[in-house]
């Protein structure tokens, strides 16, 4: 798979998240992946497998958030990861506090499926993390 074809993959993952369609979003998301959110990686936590980012999704995102819409815009192969820049929208649940805050996911694929992603917001740090040098 090419990094154009991975690319339009998150895109529509992340579209399928948007619009609460957790199972359109599983769908292009490996059983056995692991995702790394930037509240988990704060926290240290990943989330493993469909149930995983399920209950990732179920009990954090739309818990906590009235909205929370993740955007990609561009991206970048680095060895066998996808590099994805964009950002994320949300407004708190409770707060009403709206957020507009970059993004960048460094993202694996196996079998043309998610296998992994964690979530930055220090494009920098995603950079090292991916094995950028520039």
């Amino acid at each position: 798979m090419d990094a154009q074809a991975e690319f339009q993959v998150v895109s529509a993952t992340w579209a399928a998240f948007n619009r609460d369609d957790v199972g359109d979003a599983l769908s292009r998301i490996r059983a056995d992946a692991v995702a790394i959110p930037f509240g988990a990686a704060m926290e240290g936590k990943r989330y493993r497998g469909h149930e995983g980012i399920r209950d990732w999704f179920q009990n954090e995102i739309r818990v906590n958030w009235e909205q929370f819409d993740t955007i990609p815009d561009d991206y970048r192969k680095v060895g066998d990861r996808l590099v994805v820049y964009g950002r994320w929208q949300a407004r708190g649940r409770d707060s009403g506090v709206a957020l507009d805050v970059p993004a960048t996911w460094v993202v694996e694929f196996c079998e043309g499926q998610i296998a992994f992603w964690q979530t930055f917001t220090d494009r920098q740090e995603a950079h090292e993390f991916a094995g950028l040098r520039e």
